[in-house]
């Protein structure tokens, strides 16, 4: 298959899958109870779990199960207007999707699964068990249309040897080409030295398998009132001047919440001991890529740490950055002039589709705004090649 334009960032969410996916394929008869599925209520669809855990709305705007409401955001106002939450779930019907997919002019997908959902979930074995279904029911998805989708397989983030596990189970599935890790709520800090994560990296080295890390976990606290709600969604009331202008800051900061995952990643020596894993930061963007590097560099220099790490590195943290990871970004002013200071090869663009953040259905409009000023063979290497050789696409 040719490729011309790969979004290596777009999403599977939970609230778009059918209602009784998980309880019909169950394994472990002591969590049926507990599995996710939809009810029907009053307000409409409603996604349960465990019993009691109501997550929300069934085809929501986004991973938190947000009901898609005009005057929100502008992109869900677009994609209100053209129907796009009427009628069947267009992210996960083959045909509808592929349909959006030619109507943006993007060729395939890299799709991300339900980590952001399953942060919601409280019982760690109904997560594993959620997730093992979710990977097998994609890679059958992306079999649908051959060379259009590949799922990367979301990780129990509970347990670094479950999480290892479910990578070698899912390397022989053919649509698998990569491991999402919601790093936000891992048991354990990413930039642990004393080798806990080490049978996970082993894992994805031997099975050629990226790993992940998606915005949407761990961000970085904002103070509040003590009268304030934060919650996405407010019931029978409009937000108070303090609530914008907390949810202003946590929209415009999630980003910046990464550079720690980023930054604990190279510094645990990860990447030290095993130079041929590669790691991805999804849709964290590419600004402050530069300037997190250059004061990696400085404070392992100057704290001297190649005195006090007990495994020295070979290279500077940036190096192991340029060799090893990349960042996606859907829409960013200025990235087209800083990409040489990312990397040309540690860029991919991705339309985030179909979420509110997304660039459906401009992804064309906004590449030629946001990456205009390089040369051609650039700009397929950005929102193309980087993408299809990392995930060996269409092979």
């Amino acid at each position: 298959m040719e490729y011309n334009i790969v979004s290596g960032d777009s999403h599977v969410d939970m609230s778009w899958l059918p209602g009784d996916l998980f309880v019909n394929n169950n394994s472990q008869p002591h969590l049926q109870d507990l599995m996710p599925r939809i009810i029907e209520t009053e307000k409409g669809l409603i996604w349960t779990a465990e019993k009691d855990n109501i997550l929300g709305v069934a085809q929501s705007a986004g991973f938190e199960f947000i009901p898609p409401q005009r005057g929100r955001r502008k992109r869900t106002d677009k994609m209100l207007d053209a129907g796009f939450y009427d009628g069947p779930s267009r992210p996960v019907d083959p045909e509808l999707r592929l349909k959006d997919m030619m109507t943006d002019g993007v060729d395939a997908e890299i799709l991300y699964g339900i980590t952001g959902s399953g942060k919601n979930l409280k019982n760690m074995e109904v997560v594993t068990e959620v997730y093992r279904i979710y990977n097998d029911w994609v890679d059958e998805f992306c079999a649908s249309y051959p060379g259009r989708w590949y799922g990367l397989a979301c990780l129990p983030l509970h347990d670094s040897k479950l999480a290892a596990a479910e990578v070698r189970r899912m390397a022989d599935h053919e649509y698998i080409r990569g491991a999402d890790l919601m790093a936000g709520g891992l048991n354990y800090p990413l930039y642990a030295r004393d080798g806990y994560w080490d049978c996970l990296w082993e894992a994805c080295v031997e099975t050629k398998t990226p790993i992940s890390f998606h915005i949407g976990g761990g961000r970085i606290p904002i103070p509040t009132t003590p009268d304030m709600e934060t919650g996405l969604v407010l019931q029978g009331r409009e937000p108070t001047q303090n609530e914008n202008g907390y949810q202003a800051v946590r929209g415009s900061l999630g980003m910046f919440s990464m550079v720690q995952v980023m930054m604990s990643l190279i510094f645990s020596g990860a990447c030290e001991k095993y130079p041929d894993l590669r790691f991805v930061m999804g849709e964290c963007g590419a600004g402050w890529v530069p300037f997190a590097l250059g004061r990696m560099d400085h404070i392992y220099d100057d704290a001297m740490y190649e005195k006090k790490f007990d495994q020295p590195f070979s290279l500077k943290p940036s190096e192991y950055w340029f060799r090893q990871g990349y960042t996606t970004f859907q829409e960013e002013p200025g990235v087209g002039q800083i990409a040489h200071l990312v990397g040309y090869d540690n860029l991919m663009w991705g339309s985030d589709y179909p979420h509110p953040d997304s660039v459906w259905p401009d992804s064309r409009e906004v590449i030629q705004e946001t990456l205009g000023n390089l040369e051609p063979a650039v700009v397929k290497q950005i929102v193309c090649d980087n993408t299809v050789k990392l995930y060996n696409m269409g092979q």
